[in-house]
């Protein structure tokens, strides 16, 4: 190789170095972006889960409620014979339900 092609050679090296030097500076941008979005996603994420709990929270006294009534209505409310009629007897096992949401 003679000097004046091993200097071009090295020129295009330079230039090659500066353009992957200014794309891996892009890429960390993009990266420190990211990050920051996903932590703030992971924030709000919890916010709504909190969220969610403390509604299913307040909501568990009217869902009691609801299965008292269907009981009452005479439907069974335990795991074994839900929703199907108790034709007028008492069930032990949505007794039992009951019993175990009362403790």
């Amino acid at each position: 190789m003679d000097r004046e092609k091993l200097f071009l050679h090295i020129q295009q090296l330079e230039r090659n170095i500066k353009t992957m030097d200014e794309e891996v500076r892009i890429l960390k941008e993009l990266t420190v972006k990211l990050v920051e979005e996903n932590v703030s996603l992971e924030l709000e994420k919890e916010n709504y889960e909190q969220l969610l709990n403390d509604k299913e929270t307040a909501d568990s006294p009217f869902k009691e409620n609801s299965l008292k009534s269907l009981y009452d209505e005479g439907f069974h409310v335990c795991s074994i014979h839900f929703g199907t009629h108790r034709h007028g007897d008492d069930c032990l096992f949505c007794q039992a339900f009951f019993n175990e949401r009362q403790s």
